[in-house]
Parts: C-alpha cells; structure tokens; sequence
C-alpha cells in the first residue's frame, strides 16, 4: 500500500520530490521518482513493503526495455493466476511483486487489463511507445486518485494534498460541493470542495495524449449494474456461493509478507471475516474498541467481540478509546484535506494507530451493511412505494406531534422517525437524501442566507444513480446499490483510506472482491432483510463462525456520542472560532441560524449535532486551506493569540 503522484508539463526534479514527500505517511519504506524529458512527465512513489520487500519491489517501476512504467498504489489478490496466465516468452520478471505483474498484463492486454484486476488499487501506466497516460481506480473505489488539468498540466496523487505541493494549483472553493457537503456530510465525487480537482471514479480509468496534452477518455470498466446478472431465486445454491467466494476472498486478501490482523467488533461482518481467518491461520491477530465513557456505553461491543476471539482462539487487543479531547476531531482535517463530517473516522484513526503497533496489514469488514441489508435505512426502504403516497397532511400532523418529544442523543431513533415523515416524497432521490442525510435544501438556504452557494439541488446527485439501474431489481437492492456508488466510496471508504494510511496500515476489505459484490446483487433483497432481521442470508450462510449470544445482539454501530459533545465539550468551539462578527465578515454562514441550531440541540428540541459538527469542520478545513490561519492546536486557553499569530 502506497502513495503515487505525477506530473505532466513540469520536470523541474524539486516540484516532483515535494509531491511525494506530503505522501510519505502513506509510505514511509521507500520512495522514488522518475522524470522522463520526452514528453514532460515526472512520476513520484512512496512506498509502504508489504508483498517482496527487498528492492527490487521498488517503484516507479518499468519493464524490461524501459518503454513501459507503473506507479502503483495498492495490493492485487489474484497475481499469481494473472501471471500464470502470461506468455512466458514475452516477460522476464525481475520480482515477486504484484506491480510487475500488472505492467506485464498491460502489455498483452491493454486497457482490457484493468477489469482483470482483483484487488485495490490506484495507479498510473506510462506508455512511451503509445505516447499515453493511464490513470486507473479500482472498481470498488477503495483507493483514491485525484487529478486536475491546469494551465497545459495534468497533476495527479493519492491524495490532493500532492496535487498542493506541485504549486501549480491556486486553492479555490467549488461552491456547489461546498453545498452538497451539507447534505451529505462529504463531498460526493467526481468533485472535491477544490474546483478544477476531480476524483477518478471508482471502476474508471483515464486515457491521457501525451501529445496534444488532453483527456481523450474516461471509461468505466466495470459496473455491477450491467455484469452482475440475473437475480437467482435458490436459496441454497446463492448461499453455497456466497460461502465459497467470501472464504476465497479471504484467503487470498491473507496473503503477505508483514504481520497481519483484523479489526473486530461485535457485528456479524467482521465476525464473519475473523472466522473465515482462522480457518487459514494459527493465530488470528484480532483488534477492538473499549468505551468506558458513561456516554459509549450503547456504543460497547467488548463482549461480542471477546466471544468471537475465544471462539476461535485469537490474539486478541483491546483499546480503551480517550475520548478527553474530542477536538483531535479537527486536527485531522490535515489527512483528508477535503471537510469531512462523519466522526466515525476519529475512531478509526485511534484503531488504525493502535492496530499498526502491532500489524501493518488488517482486514475490515466494510462493505458488509451496504450489500446485505445492514442500515435501519432499509426497512424504510422496503415499505417506500406505500409511504410515498402517505397524504402530507397526514405526515405533517404526526410530525408536528414528535415536536413535543426529546432527542435522545444516544438513541436516533426518534431522530430517524422525524426524518421519515419529512422525506415522504413521490421522488425516490429526494426521499432517500431527506432520509438519510443531513441539510435538506431548505435548511441549507437558511445556514447561506441570501448567498446562493450551489445552483444545483443535492438529489440530482443520487438520481442519475439511480437511472442506470436494471428494471429487474427490488427496491432494497436499487438502493443497496445507490450507497454503493455513493456512500460507500465518498464516506466510508474514504475515511477508511485516509485513516489508516495516516498511520501506514493497510487495511483490506474481503467484502468488496468484486466477485462477491456481483453475487451480491443477485440476491433478492428478501433474503436479505425480513422479519428474521437485517443480513439474514449472510448470518445463515456463516452460522457456523457466529457465537449464538451475536446472532440475536441487535446492531450498535461504530461512533462517538457527538449528540451529547455537542452540548458540553465541543459546543464553545462555536464561541471560540465562529463568534458573530468573524461569521459575518467572512459572509458564508448565517450567524443567528448558527445559534439557532445550537440552541434547538441545547434544549433537546431537535439533535442538531451532524450539522453543527458539519459548520465546525467546514471552517476548520477554510481556515487551514483557504484563508490558513487554523490554530496551532485546538484547546489551547490561548486560541485567539494563535489565531493572530498565524494570520501574521
């Protein structure tokens, strides 16, 4: 797992080394760059050894006669099939790597090459023969690769802060994802909150002319909409396979040549994942959460966890998550370099730390939810053709009624019942964005006042989503697929990515072999929710590796109690960093629909703590990009001097 950036129009030696040293925490092994004078292309790595780890792993990387080169970021499951398959008398390999293997693939097959890929991965194949560039992400979107064309340049890396470190990108704010931001809680790709900064989508790749200095093409590779087939109806035969693909991707994902382990939590994906583990190794090296906190104790998972770590033996860690300073909340912004609002990335960061002391390599059970019916989002979605045509005074009435009720900000469901009533809509997009996200368009309009950021509604971005879908699919599936195309690489993947590459842990994700996302796709959604509860055929599939006490624990989820932070220990950061008059001058937010969030949040009225948390981390991340006069350290007692200093 790696970190890779380029350039093109700039072989200045000095801008290609400052790209790859902002990613060294993603590599912190070895580095490396090429420049290649012919056609002004320079190519940085940064890399972290987990397959061959002597030099000759080493990247960039060319083949024999040098014409060409790879820089890559990732890990692919079946290189060792996909080399076998090679024609002996064409390649001479001078690794073990799987980078090595791909260069070859390419060789023979071309673009065709991407979607014969199992694994994650995001890289870039220079073709001095073709005289081309190929940017390609993974078909999942599990690693990221972000690019921009400015001023006759292409500049790509892992991460955009690479892109900053060129200094051939002026920082400017695309204020229509700024806007869905608000909704969504991150900014949906293809854009990021920098305009002119694109994220390659997953399952795409990007054919650049070395030549006339253009995009010719930005192909998609794969899509499970089209090459998952059709939906079976037996059972035991979708189980069966289900059982066979998950153990396959497991094993293969195992493969290394560092220490490995696993996160571990109480629920049935990484259970499941854990299970499967030991059936390959002695030893299975398993990691968890403890919350000690009065606040967390909904949120405690120690004993389903600790249950699967007897079951099978493991070397089991637990952490004791510190939650004294939630504020370390802010500080990350540093490794997303976009605003992003789902706090469970702090938890990951403080797992991603720990677990790295011990592995450099960890399987996640990520994924699971979004293909098997995991979220409470989707019962909803299973009654949606009958609640769209609730009359909205019947709805409005109801919801008038739950006025009166508090938020229990431990417990969201009354938060969820809310959300509910106000989503009914004749529209699928608009329903599920109101009940599921955050800032609806109305809200919106009242956080900006009179200044129209986005000219564009937020549901515009689920519904062309949802046009690409076969007609065959049930609801809960189409929608299953809609968080895969959206919330699963913008939110989860990318707090997972940025996270654990902090600490340069590797984390996989046998869930998202693109197998298994096919075969997922071919269950009926029935049998995955139903009145045996949530991800049944997985829970069927895998009884065998579940403790019996973890089949009936309800879900608890994986996240910090913001609900209760907001109203004590992050609500004088309001105070301290948006008072009346710095929010006024700077004219993006209205200060008094700011206090009014924040008093309905106080008093219970209505648990405003995602989209307070949203207007926090949004000015943290203006302040360190755009204006760069974020504190030294938050919770310093003297924060305005810092502020000052920095301003200077």
């Amino acid at each position: 797992m790696c970190g890779i950036c380029g350039i093109v129009g700039n072989i200045d030696p000095s801008v290609i080394e400052r790209m790859t040293l902002s990613l060294t925490h993603r590599g912190p092994d070895d580095g490396g760059v090429e420049i290649f004078p012919r056609h002004k292309l320079a190519l940085g790595h940064r890399r972290l050894s987990v397959i061959d780890l002597s030099p000759l792993g080493r990247q960039p990387m060319a083949n024999e006669d040098g014409t060409v080169w790879i820089s890559f970021n990732g890990e692919i499951y079946n290189y060792r099939e996909l080399k076998a398959k090679l024609d002996p008398a064409r390649h001479q390999f001078a690794s073990q790597t799987d980078t090595e293997v791909i260069l070859h693939l390419y060789e023979e097959r071309g673009v065709e090459a991407f979607k014969l890929l199992n694994g994650i991965f995001a890289l870039a194949i220079y073709d001095s023969r073709r005289e081309r560039l190929f940017l390609v992400r993974d078909h999942l979107g599990v690693k990221p690769l972000y690019y921009t064309e400015t001023n006759g340049q292409l500049i790509f890396g892992s991460e955009i802060k690479a892109i900053l470190a060129s200094d051939s990108y002026t920082p400017e704010i695309d204020w229509q994802s700024a806007h869905d931001f608000f909704s969504f809680l991150y900014v949906p790709a293809p854009n990021t909150i920098f305009r002119g900064i694109r994220q390659l989508p997953p399952a795409h790749y990007l054919e650049y002319d070395l030549r006339s200095r253009q995009t010719v093409k930005l192909e998609r590779y794969w899509d499970v909409a089209q090459w998952g087939g059709k939906p079976g109806d037996n059972e035991i035969e979708l189980s069966a396979e289900l059982r066979r693909l998950m153990t396959d991707a497991v094993q293969k994902q195992m493969v290394s040549d560092v220490p490995l382990g696993a996160f571990l939590s109480g629920g049935v994906d990484s259970n499941v994942i854990v299970g499967l583990m030991a059936k390959h190794s002695k030893k299975v090296k398993t990691f968890t959460v403890l919350f000690d906190e009065p606040d967390m104790t909904y949120y405690d998972e120690r004993e389903e966890a600790q249950r699967v770590a007897n079951k099978f033996s493991t070397e089991h860690h637990e952490l004791t998550i510190d939650l004294s300073r939630p504020e370390e909340m802010l500080e990350l912004i540093e490794y997303f370099d976009q605003p992003f609002g789902n706090t469970t990335f702090f938890l990951t960061s403080l797992l991603s730390r720990y677990t790295r002391e011990s592995v450099t390599v960890a399987l996640s059970g990520a994924g699971g939810d979004e293909l098997f019916g995991g979220y409470p989002r989707y019962r909803a979605v299973q009654a949606m053709k009958y609640l769209r045509f609730v009359p909205r005074v019947a709805a409005k009435a109801a919801l008038s009624a739950l006025s009166g009720f508090q938020d229990d900000f431990n417990d969201r469901r009354l938060h969820r019942v809310r959300a509910l009533l106000a989503g009914l809509d004749r529209d699928p997009a608009r329903q599920y964005l109101k009940w599921v996200y955050y800032l609806d368009e109305e809200r919106k309009a009242k956080l900006f006042g009179n200044r129209s950021i986005g000219k564009q509604d937020s549901a515009r971005l689920l519904q062309s989503h949802l046009a690409r879908m076969p007609r065959e699919w049930d609801d809960g599936n189409r929608f299953s697929y809609l968080d895969v195309e959206t919330f699963l690489p913008d939110n989860l993947l990318e707090y997972s990515d940025k996270m654990s590459m902090a600490w340069a842990l590797e984390l996989r994700v046998p869930y998202l072999d693109p197998r298994v996302v096919e075969l997922a796709f071919r269950i009926p959604f029935s049998m995955k929710l139903n009145r045996a509860g949530s991800k049944t055929i997985l829970r069927q599939t895998f009884a065998d590796l579940i403790p019996a006490e973890n089949l009936k624990a309800p879900k608890k989820g994986f996240n910090v109690p913001l609900g209760s932070w907001m109203r004590t220990k992050l609500d004088r950061y309001f105070d301290e960093l948006l008072p009346g008059d710095y929010v006024r001058r700077e004219g993006i937010f209205e200060y008094e629909y700011i206090q009014q969030l924040r008093e309905e949040h106080r008093r219970g009225q209505r648990d405003n703590a995602y989209e307070l948390f949203a207007i926090l981390i949004f000015d943290t991340w203006y302040r360190k990009y755009i204006t760069r006069t974020l504190p030294v350290k938050f919770g310093n007692s003297d924060l305005k001097l810092e502020m000052a200093a920095a301003k200077k």
